[in-house]
Order: C-alpha cells, then structure tokens, then sequence
C-alpha cells in the first residue's frame, strides 16, 4: 500500500466511503486535524528513560502513515504489543511498563460513552497497574468529554488517518505480551477476565 509522508496526510475518498458502513464502535466524525487533548508530544525517535535503543522493540516514531488503519484486536492476544501496526503508532516515548511487568492499554475516543463508562468503572479510584489510555484522534472535539481519570497515563494516535477500529478497546499486558482484550464495560466478567489475566 503506498503510504502518506506524516506531514501530508490524506484520506482516500473512495475508500473512506466503502469503509464508512463497517461498525466501529462508538460513532467518530474524522477530522484530520484533530491530535487530540491527551499528551500528543511530538513524532521523537528516541527510546524512552531507562531503555537500551538498540533493543527497543518498538523502534522510532514512524514517519509515514497509512491513508486507514483496520485490525482485529481479539488477534493481538499472545503476541507483543510492540509488533501491532497500530500501536506502534503510539506518540513518543513509550512508556516502559509496556515492556515490563503487568500494564493496561486501552484505546478510547474523546466522544465515546462507553470508553468513559470503562475509565470510570475500572481505572479512576484506584488502578491494578500502571494504565495507558490512547486517544484515537477522528472525532469532532466539540463533543469531546472530559477525561475522567487522572491516574491514568494520556497517549494519542496521530491524526489523519481513519482508523477503522471499535473504541473502548482494553488490553492487559505483561512483559510485553498481550494477555487479555475486553470491550464492553456493559460486561464486566469479560472485563474483569482481561484485568486478571496479566497477575501473578
């Protein structure tokens, strides 16, 4: 797929209008020049405190970005988040309990009801682990709602592209591997499952 230069992204029309009818969760209007309100920070390429360069598993920022981006998240479970095409995309410095130990990472949009109702229920008075909230920038941010935790750590997606994706979208990893995915905070054994799944 030929890829967008970062500082010149566009959307494909036609393709924006065939994706337009998948269910993606919470509704999102697109808006390429929405970075949203979380910690954007800029694209660095630089490996974050603590961590050797030369073995980062996540490498640099990449510096191009794909017209969309679709992916089955049930997949990513027993595999290294640092190898997900979308999480890569993830602004800079990567926080390094992604790596190691036992960390949350959940992706979420500004609008979206039900990833507050999650934040709210799960990550606000207290949290099992250190929690990475990403903002899927592709929403008006005149709906935007305030952000309800703040023991939560605030990341973002870059904008411009559309990103295909069903938002909230929980994932519990340790040492880097993805162990469980929830997302529906209207079932909270499936949330609970995914919470538990990293301990010990």
């Amino acid at each position: 797929m030929t890829k967008t230069p970062l500082r010149q992204m566009t959307l494909l029309a036609p393709l924006a209008l065939i994706l337009g009818g998948f269910p993606t969760g919470c509704d999102r209007t697109p808006d390429a020049g929405d970075t949203g309100s979380g910690d954007t920070g800029s694209a660095e390429t630089t490996a974050a405190p603590g961590r050797d360069a030369a073995v980062d598993p996540w490498g640099p920022m990449p510096t191009t970005v794909n017209p969309f981006y679709f992916t089955e998240f049930e997949e990513w479970v027993g595999k290294p988040i640092a190898s997900q095409e979308i999480a890569r995309l993830i602004n800079r410095p990567i926080p390094s309990e992604l790596d190691e130990g036992r960390s949350f990472l959940m992706f979420y949009r500004s609008d979206c009801e039900h990833c507050h109702h999650m934040l709210e229920q799960w990550f606000t008075e207290s949290v099992p682990a250190t929690t990475i909230a990403v903002q899927v920038p592709d929403t008006d941010p005149a709906d935007a709602m305030p952000f309800p935790s703040t023991l939560v750590k605030r990341h973002s997606l870059p904008g411009g592209p559309d990103y295909v994706i069903s938002t909230p979208a929980l994932f519990a990893i340790k040492d880097g591997i993805v162990t469980g995915f929830a997302s529906d905070p209207d079932e909270p054994g499936t949330v609970e499952a995914c919470i538990s799944s990293n301990a010990g």
